[in-house]
């Protein structure tokens, strides 16, 4: 995945900053993409990201997804029960598993992992856990798969 790939650390600051992260995307090649204050990277604040030109072009799905992912830890409200950890329906989600995409997309989940190894289908990472973001499947389906990154 070469330049596709990129991984971004200190995700708390760039979630208030997704024009200057879609800049930086277009512009650098560079595989690791740190905020500038100099603080060391922590592990709950490192994304990676897949498909860089997509998420350059679009900085609101691009905000959302690093709105995602830092809430990633948060207890989650479902039903009447807050756990952390929980699931929200699917519905009420920002992101969906590979899997659940695949459900979604009425297709295998190892064709969809092919998918997301080629680009086709937008995908971010947070550690080793592949996501979807609900926005970008939408926007994906609405294009009607008018081309990879």
């Amino acid at each position: 995945m070469e330049d596709r790939e990129v991984t971004v650390t200190g995700v708390k600051y760039w979630a208030d900053k997704p024009e200057q992260l879609a800049q930086l995307l277009t512009t650098s090649r560079a595989p690791v993409i740190s905020d500038p204050s100099g603080q060391p990277a922590q592990p709950d604040e490192i994304v990676v990201l897949t498909c860089r030109e997509q998420w350059a072009e679009n900085p609101r799905e691009l905000r959302d997804a690093l709105g995602a992912a830092m809430g990633s830890g948060r207890s989650v409200v479902v039903g009447s029960a807050t756990a952390t950890g929980a699931v929200a329906p699917v519905e009420d989600r920002l992101v969906f598993t590979v899997e659940e995409a695949a459900a979604l997309l009425g297709i295998s989940r190892s064709f969809a992992y092919e998918a997301v190894q080629r680009g086709e289908i937008p995908s971010m990472r947070i550690g080793r856990r592949i996501l979807v973001p609900k926005a970008a499947l939408q926007r994906f389906l609405e294009a009607s798969g008018g081309g990879s990154c």
